[in-house]
């Protein structure tokens, strides 16, 4: 399942993450900036490792599932959601989702078509709540959520913000806005 979405008059390719994506991602890393590392994995980490390049792209497309965008045979973007667990250790119906857009990329929409398609994976799944962690000073990120998911739910947890999406609102929104040809 792969699609196509156009920015700036290129065309980009949305697919499934697959595990021979790991020199991609290394790639992409070294294409962002610090301060995109930074608001990503919270750590001004140099490189990847190769054990945490492979659990990044090595999904089971059920409880951990990655789409990423291509402009050509690069990564540009990526957009991830990793099932959480219960205190008792079975399954949750909550998601953990991040998001990262290469710095050339960023403020085209990209990140937000990811969301999109992530979400709806995730609900048909049987998530019901994405998850995710954002730093105060990552104002794209924090804008981004609120556009995507207006029924966001927002508190500050000692360092970061912890958001809580509930996908069906989420995706009912869109399908009604894309009906009325407005903007999502």
């Amino acid at each position: 399942m792969s699609t196509a979405m156009c920015v700036d008059g290129t065309t980009l390719v949305v697919r499934p993450i697959e595990i021979a994506d790991t020199e991609r991602l290394e790639r992409m890393f070294g294409r962002l900036s610090r301060e995109s590392v930074y608001f990503r994995f919270f750590s001004p980490i140099r490189e990847l490792s190769p054990t945490t390049l492979q659990r990044l792209a090595g999904v089971d497309h059920s409880r951990r599932d990655a789409l990423v965008a291509l402009d050509g045979d690069e990564i540009v973007a990526v957009a991830r959601y990793d099932a959480g667990s219960d205190v008792d250790g079975t399954a949750a119906r909550n998601a953990e989702i991040a998001l990262t857009v290469e710095d050339a990329w960023q403020h085209h929409g990209i990140g937000r078509r990811l969301a999109r398609e992530l979400t709806a994976l995730a609900a048909e799944r049987g998530f019901d709540t994405f998850v995710a962690r954002i730093l105060p000073g990552n104002r794209a990120a924090l804008g981004l959520i609120r556009k995507v998911a207006p029924n966001v739910t927002m508190r500050f947890t000692g360092g970061d913000y912890e958001a809580r999406v509930p996908l069906v609102s989420t995706i009912r929104r869109v399908r009604t806005n894309e009906a009325l040809g407005a903007p999502h």
